[in-house]
């Protein structure tokens, strides 16, 4: 089954997040990544961390930026071809991905169900 990765600026964001999905898609995996040492940021090397724990295709939800910018790094300097950047809003575009991905939708499905639901973050 897909996963959700989830990278905000903030430890309790990302925690938040992931709590929030998990309650309503429950068995779904979601991993999240916040902060830096109880600061706000992103770390490339928290990141890359998640993505490596990925098992199966995942779609990555993100705050802001520099969030971004980390993602694609990781992306750009490691093989996570089963990860792709969602660029839509972080807490509705994963909760959206995370109950379609429990009624057993595919990756396309879920992007253009995201795409149909939400302008993409520039």
């Amino acid at each position: 089954m897909m996963e959700i990765c989830v990278v905000s600026h903030s430890e309790e964001i990302a925690a938040g997040i992931q709590e929030l999905v998990s309650q309503m898609a429950e068995g779904l995996t979601i991993k999240a990544v916040g902060g830096i040492d109880g600061e706000i940021g992103t770390s490339i090397d928290a990141i890359t961390a998640m993505f490596d724990e990925v098992e199966d295709e995942a779609l990555v939800f993100y705050d802001i930026g520099s969030s971004k910018m980390n993602i694609e790094m990781a992306l750009e300097m490691n093989d996570y071809s089963q990860i792709t950047i969602a660029h839509y809003p972080l807490v509705e575009g994963a909760f959206l991905a995370g109950v379609e991905m429990m009624l057993g939708k595919s990756k396309d499905d879920i992007l253009e169900s995201l795409k149909n639901n939400f302008k993409e973050k520039d």
